[in-house]
Order: structure tokens, then C-alpha cells, then sequence
């Protein structure tokens, strides 16, 4: 799109602002109850739909509202805001005639993982609450809505969208948090910028499906080697930063070409894990192992030949529903073909039958349940559809050389 036409589209009227940002806020409360608030840039709360105005003092009080103001002044955003605990806002910024921030839009507050018990114990000895208020913050805490950092980038693109009218990628967004530094964070606060730009650089790998990276960064044997002088013993604030991370390694896998079905579900395991760690040692470990996971992803996705969109749509469906009973009628069904039709266009295109697809890509599921989780092989037998462990075993000794229970032994991260 070239400059003229996206200045266009830049150029909506304050009532169509409204209107868009109006319905998407509707259309937020059907899923997460988002809440969506507008203000000044003279810090003036001017709509909201929170049911308290303890969200909009958190944000004030803190002197989040006063640094997005700033922001603005220079920047156009989107804004990520980050805190302590884990909570996250976004802020996105209407402009005026002159390019110059009017009105602020902020999703949020929204938490990226569970309040926690060492989350909540920190509160508990953090001096600068009062003592008589903790339990209400607490409460107001545990009230707020978990949602996965990705499902947070995309709502906040949407509104983005609604509010300027320019669609946005999630790498297009500033991340930053505003937590004044302590006495044990104050050495590492020189680090945000580089685990940024450092973030940036390796999220690309994945991006482009460069299986190769560990050879063009000496460093990146430990590919989150920045991570942990950041994140010091703050396990609240390594959950934070993990997440965020991984919402970018699933964006970019999507951006490699990887199905947004396929890449959830392939990361769903791994999130689910960041948020029972309980050392920085774990969290890191699961960050390493899904930056390489949907990097191998990527990479094998570049490496078929190309095929028609509608096989292209049916391998992309098997490998992201490895749990559904699966067979031709579905997935001709899905496409639109018939069941003769389907099958011989399949093998033409992949050398293999449907059947024999859909049992390499379970296989390959087996082995990151595996790798990933404490389940049980008789477990993982049933819920990939194999019948019993006997002919479980069979088949993955078939495709991976290895029984299932001598793989989880040579590869076990967790």
C-alpha cells in the first residue's frame, strides 16, 4: 500500500472511531469482558466499561497513564505495557489533523499467566501498600482476566485497526515496562533494551525457518542467554517476559507460514507450562524448546514442494487436529471434493496417502507429548486414536526408530 492511500485510511472521523471502537468493545465482552477505556492526553478518563474504578487508579496511581502520555507525544504506537505482577495494558493513539496523539484507547489491565502464590506473597511484603488494602488490590488482582499474550496482540490489533484504520503486525507493537527499579533491580535495568533487540533478531530465525542460527550467534547455544540477567530471581517477572516471548515465536511461525491452528496448538502445551515453573531454570527451558519446535516447524513447511491451497488446507487441518478422529469423509467434507478425488490428489501432490499422513503427523505429536508433558504412553496412545500401547509402540518404533518410552528418556526437557 503506498503513502497516499494509507493516509486515506489513516483519516477517519471521530464518530467512525467511535462507532468501530464501540463494536469491538461489544464484541470483546462476549469472550474475554475486556475492558476498554479512552482518555485525554491530558489524562482525563473519558469512557470506560469497568465495572470498578480501581483499574483506572491502578493505572493512573502507578503512573502508567502519565508515561503512555508521554509516549504518545513521540511516538504512534501501539503501545504493550508491562508490569511487576503481570499485568498488561495496551494503548493505542488517535491522532489529530497535525499527526499528534488526541485520545488514548487502552486495553486492559489483562494478566498474561495466573496470579501466582509467590505473586501474591510479594504483595503481601511490598511496604509501599498499605496494610489495611492488601487484601481488596489482592482481590481486584484475581478478578482480572488471564487471556494468552497472543489473544491479547490480536485484540489489540483489531482496535488498532479500528482506531487508525492501518492494519498492523505484532512485531510492529513497543514493548516497555514502567516499574520503577528497586535496590535488586536497578543493576539490570540497562538490559530491556538489549533482550529486545536481541528478542527481535532471534524471533527471525523462526520467521525464515533458519535451522542454522546457532552458527551466525555464538551465543545462541542458550538462545535466551540475555534472559536471565534480566530476569535475576523475579520468577513473576520471568513468567512475564517468557510469555511475551513466546507470543512472539508463535506470531512469527504464523508469519513463516505455519497455520494459526497449527501453531496454537503446537505451543498450547508449552504455555501451559510456563505457568506451573517454578524456577527461572524451568521457564527458560520452556522458552528454548518452543523457539525450537515451531522453528523446525517453519523449516520443514518451506522445505515441501508446493502443493494446490486445498491439500495445502487438508495437511495444515491434520497436523493441527491430531486428537480428532480424522479420515477421508472429514476432510472431503472440509474441502469440498469428493472421497476418489481427494485421495488420488493427495497422493499425488504429498506421495502418500491420507491414512499414512495422518499417521506420520501423530506420530510427530506423540513425540512432542513425549518430549513436553508427564503423560502417560498409554494415555497418549488413546488420545492420539492408536487403539492400545502394543500397536502404539509398533508404529512409533516404525517411524522414529525408537520405542515411545526409549524417546521420552533422550529427550526429555520437563
Amino acid at each position: 500500500m503506498d503513502k497516499e492511500k494509507e493516509s486515506e485510511n489513516l483519516q477517519l472521523s471521530s464518530d467512525e472511531v467511535a462507532m468501530r471502537v464501540g463494536l469491538l468493545t461489544d464484541l470483546l465482552q462476549c469472550g474475554t469482558q475486556m475492558v476498554v477505556s479512552t482518555y485525554t492526553v491530558s489524562g482525563t478518563l473519558l469512557t470506560t466499561n469497568a465495572k470498578h474504578a480501581i483499574y483506572d487508579t491502578l493505572f493512573r496511581s502507578s503512573g502508567r497513564l502519565d508515561e503512555a502520555i508521554a509516549f504518545g507525544r513521540e511516538n504512534s504506537g501501539p503501545l504493550i505495557i508491562t508490569t511487576k505482577y503481570g499485568l498488561m495494558w495496551s494503548v493505542i493513539y488517535e491522532q489529530d489533523e497535525d499527526a499528534e496523539a488526541d485520545l488514548l484507547y487502552t486495553l486492559g489491565p489483562v494478566l498474561s499467566s495466573p496470579l501466582m502464590e509467590e505473586t501474591i506473597a510479594d504483595i503481601l511484603k511490598n511496604p509501599q501498600i498499605r496494610a489495611s488494602w492488601k487484601p481488596k488490590f489482592i482481590r481486584y488482582l484475581k478478578a482480572i482476566k488471564t487471556i494468552p499474550v497472543p489473544e491479547f496482540f490480536r485484540d489489540t490489533m483489531m482496535l488498532h485497526y479500528c482506531v487508525t484504520g492501518r492494519y498492523i503486525k505484532a512485531s510492529e507493537m513497543t514493548f516497555q515496562s514502567f516499574e520503577e527499579p528497586d535496590d535488586a533491580s536497578s543493576g539490570r535495568r540497562g538490559n530491556y533494551a538489549d533482550f529486545f533487540a536481541f528478542e527481535s533478531g532471534i524471533i527471525n530465525y523462526i520467521r525464515t525457518g533458519d535451522i542454522h542460527y546457532k552458527e551466525k550467534i555464538p551465543s545462541a547455544s542458550s538462545t535466551l542467554h540475555l534472559f536471565e540477567a534480566i530476569i535475576g530471581e523475579s520468577i513473576p517477572v520471568a513468567r512475564q517476559y517468557a510469555t511475551v516471548f513466546c507470543g512472539h515465536c508463535i506470531q512469527a511461525a504464523i508469519e513463516g507460514g505455519i497455520s494459526p491452528d497449527s501453531a496454537y496448538t503446537k505451543s498450547a502445551i508449552y504455555l501451559k507450562n510456563l505457568t506451573i515453573a517454578t524456577t527461572n531454570a524451568e521457564i527458560m527451558q520452556v522458552c528454548h524448546c518452543l523457539f525450537e519446535d515451531l522453528l523446525f516447524q517453519v523449516h520443514n513447511h518451506k522445505g515441501r514442494p508446493a502443493g494446490s491451497k486445498e491439500i495445502v488446507a487438508c495437511t495444515d487441518y491434520i497436523d493441527a487436529h491430531p486428537c480428532e478422529k480424522l479420515g477421508i469423509d472429514l476432510l472431503a467434507d472440509r474441502i469440498g471434493y469428493s472421497r476418489y478425488y481427494l485421495s488420488k490428489k493427495f497422493k499425488t501432490e504429498t506421495g502418500m496417502s491420507i491414512n499414512s499422513y495422518i499417521k506420520k503427523s501423530r506420530i510427530e505429536h506423540a513425540s512432542y507429548l513425549l518430549v513436553t508433558t508427564r503423560m502417560s504412553i498409554d494415555d497418549i496412545s488413546e488420545q492420539l486414536h492408536f487403539g492400545n500401547r502394543n500397536f502404539f509402540s509398533k508404529v512409533f518404533k516404525d517411524e522414529t526408530g525408537s520405542s515411545p518410552a526409549q524417546f521420552r528418556e533422550a529427550h526429555r526437557h520437563f
